[in-house]
């Protein structure tokens, strides 16, 4: 038998070997046939439970695992436990006809990805192909130079990273999730601060944590929490002669957030808060180099988008973040058709930067509007959409 070690260095030079794992035998069969085109790029190994995909494991150090969530024996879940304990590198991705909260809930912690069936081919390769390439990006040497000692990065924002423990208990309350952030008194007086911005809109006077839960949403809450956690944490490992520096670009980062949520509830509500989330972080790598480049953020070869995505790993954040992070200067990297994301940040920050001062990039970006109408947005769209940036760039300020 091949050691796992043995094997990897080979891997990455040769096709990309990827773990297809259900318990039905024709979806396996179904697979094959669909992803044939794929032979000359990927090797293909289909096992049929958790335990056969365990022994092909201890014979091959896979590029990704494909797995069911519900399966007799060994549940998906249990099953990326295991990959993500023996093979740490290997893409793990949910493809499951399962979509309940519970289902979805035990896969957060272990898988990067998440598929629902039935699931058309081309999605199927687009998402095995973006993962492989940025989980191979924030593995580059590069990178773990210019980022240095790991243990010396800033810490994951500790009630963000709470919140989302608690919000993988299918049975939490909106009770449970505020009594996480009520901990920080700090923290608790600017999400009501942020709650009760005219952003959100409420109408009323929210007044407690529970409250601010109620109307916004759990997982608006926790983004918020990583929102109002994150930049004070970075500019504590930022060093003191560089508040000034740290505070301008939270102000931007707070705008881009509030602009790409606004963009995306017209695109896609559902990932109104991925956005903001993204929006808010896509510039974290600038603080990266500060601490190791110096005050103007400087680091020969290396790109800040790239750098801040080697942090989110780090910190154990989702593929669909670091994704956005990693390619926010050039969405057109990423192998998609429809807008995403990705394009919500980047039109954003354009808008936002022509109207506010951005730290280490004072030149206005250009915007590609061919590619904007190639992705279904029109010139009008937006025009309306800079008719609104001055009001959120005007509400990050104040925040």
């Amino acid at each position: 038998m091949v050691a796992v070690g043995a094997v990897s260095s080979v891997v990455s030079k040769a096709k990309r070997q990827i773990l297809f794992v259900d318990d039905e035998q024709g979806v396996l069969d179904g697979l094959r046939n669909v992803l044939r085109g794929q032979r000359g790029e990927w090797d293909m190994t289909f096992a049929i439970s958790g335990m056969a995909a365990l022994a092909e494991l201890d014979r091959i150090a896979f590029d990704v695992v494909v797995s069911d969530m519900r399966m007799p024996g060994m549940d998906g879940a249990t099953l990326l436990t295991k990959v993500k304990e023996r093979q740490p590198r290997a893409v793990r991705i949910v493809l499951s006809g399962q979509t309940d909260l519970q289902t979805a809930m035990k896969s957060v912690f272990v898988a990067h990805r998440f598929l629902s069936k039935p699931c058309d081919a081309a999605t199927l390769r687009s998402t095995i192909e973006r993962a492989c390439a940025l989980h191979s990006a924030l593995q580059d040497e590069t990178l773990r130079d210019a980022a240095g000692d790991i243990s010396l990065l800033p810490s994951a924002p500790g009630v963000y990273m709470a919140m989302t423990k608690v919000l993988g208990n299918p049975s939490a309350s909106l009770s449970d999730v505020a009594r996480v952030a009520e901990r920080d008194q700090g923290l608790c007086a600017k999400i009501l601060q942020v709650a009760n911005s005219a952003f959100f809109g409420v109408g009323r006077k929210v007044t407690t944590v529970t409250e601010a839960a109620t109307y916004l949403g759990a997982a608006t809450l926790k983004n918020l929490a990583m929102a109002m956690e994150a930049f004070p944490q970075l500019q504590r490992a930022g060093g003191a002669r560089d508040q000034a520096t740290l505070q301008q670009l939270r102000t931007h980062s707070l705008s881009v957030a509030l602009m790409a949520s606004q963009i995306m509830s017209i695109k896609d509500k559902k990932k109104v808060d991925d956005a903001f989330v993204a929006g808010m972080l896509h510039d974290v790598g600038h603080v990266v180099l500060m601490m190791r480049g110096g005050a103007d953020g400087a680091a020969a070869g290396v790109d800040h988008g790239s750098l801040g995505a080697y942090l989110l790993g780090v910190w154990g954040l989702p593929h669909t973040l670091t994704e956005v992070v990693a390619h926010h200067e050039a969405p057109e990297a990423i192998d998609h058709a429809t807008f995403e994301v990705v394009d919500a940040v980047w039109l954003a920050d354009r808008m936002v930067r022509r109207l506010q001062d951005a730290p280490f990039e004072p030149a206005i970006p250009e915007m590609d509007l061919d590619r904007m109408q190639r992705l279904g947005i029109s010139p009008d769209q937006i025009a309306a959409w800079e008719g609104i940036a001055p009001e959120q760039i005007g509400i990050a300020s104040t925040l």
